[in-house]
């Protein structure tokens, strides 16, 4: 498999950030999918999907937003909020899931990869999020529901909103503007041609 980055990373990877990128890709390959984390993909896939596509919410953080705290909720096997901590060593980013198995595999590669800046939660989106109103400015998504429930279900409180939700998005939807929230979608490129997704909510 050819690593490919597409041009819109440059100038924001360190050398040492790709190697663990690289490192990350083929643990998500091995360790991912013989423990059930995720099913077995292409490799392409895996890359393009789970890693390029994680960057691209790095990327839109990066541009348009100040906060220092990120919290991936349904991180699964740390996708989005891995490649998202790699590219900003700076900020501090929660894995949030309510499965023990995959909260211990990502202590372990927290280790093995020596990444400090992610924090493996083990507790329901729910419980975390009313639990953390104030501490978190950004939350990330990528599989774990569709925005309206994670809008509707989740971030409940209105007295305390988060700076931005970020939400991958499988098909171009438009959103009814309402009083509380308004939904804009940016587009990544994940290699030459393919492009995804993401929904980026503000809370008015």
């Amino acid at each position: 498999m050819d690593i490919y980055y597409p041009e819109w990373t440059s100038g924001l990877l360190s050398q040492n950030k790709k190697e663990k990128l690289v490192s990350y890709n083929q643990w998500l390959l091995t360790e991912g999918v013989k423990k059930g984390l995720i099913s077995n993909k292409p490799k392409d896939y895996v890359w393009e999907e789970f890693v390029i596509h994680s960057l691209g919410f790095g990327l839109i953080i990066n541009t348009e937003y100040k906060s220092k705290t990120i919290c991936d909720l349904g991180t699964g096997a740390g996708i989005p909020g891995v490649p998202i901590a790699i590219m900003n060593s700076k900020k501090k980013v929660y894995l949030v899931d309510r499965s023990e198995k995959r909260i211990f595999e990502l202590e372990r590669l927290k280790k093995l990869f020596d990444i400090k800046n992610i924090e493996p939660v083990l507790a329901s989106a729910e419980f975390f999020v009313s639990n953390n109103t104030e501490a978190i400015g950004i939350y990330v998504s990528r599989c774990f529901m569709p925005t309206e429930k994670i809008i509707k279900n989740i971030f409940t409180d209105e007295k305390h909103r988060p700076e931005a939700l970020l939400v991958s998005s499988n098909q171009k939807k438009k959103f009814t503007e309402n009083a509380q929230f308004h939904v804009k979608q940016e587009e990544i490129l994940i290699n030459k041609r393919k492009r995804r997704s993401i929904d980026v909510i503000t809370f008015k």
